[in-house]
């Protein structure tokens, strides 16, 4: 069985960092970063991971947009939207588009494990 792929984006190169560094030691492969959602929709198209963690406010291409290009690529792919906005208004949006989940910046190692874990579970459930 192989490990769970990942691909972040955010505009953060500080935050890309943080998950990177997050996931290092874990059963989770970071197989692409980017900080650019149109980039990121071309990444998401060549290498098709089994987690998208996407931030919501990018400059250029808002997240909520990029969630709308990945869904149209892949209706099933696992998109989550990771954002220090978790207003119940910005979480409802988010999910009601069709992002599999939120979560809100920031957040403990341990914790974003556990989280990643779950929807690992769910995934292949």
């Amino acid at each position: 069985m192989t490990n769970p792929t990942v691909m972040t984006i955010d505009d953060s190169a500080a935050i890309l960092t943080i998950i990177a560094a997050y996931l290092e030691d874990s059963e989770f492969n970071v197989v692409a970063s980017e900080r650019d959602g149109r980039r990121a929709v071309q990444r998401f198209q060549e290498i098709r991971p089994d987690i998208v963690l996407l931030d919501l406010i990018m400059p250029g291409q808002s997240g909520m947009e990029t969630l709308s290009q990945i869904l149209a690529l892949d209706p099933d792919s696992c998109v989550v939207m990771v954002s220090s906005l978790g207003t119940e208004e910005a979480v409802h949006e988010c999910l009601s588009t069709g992002a599999t989940s939120f979560l809100q910046k920031p957040f403990s190692r341990d914790a974003f494990i556990a989280f990643l874990r779950g929807l690992d579970r769910g995934i292949k459930a």
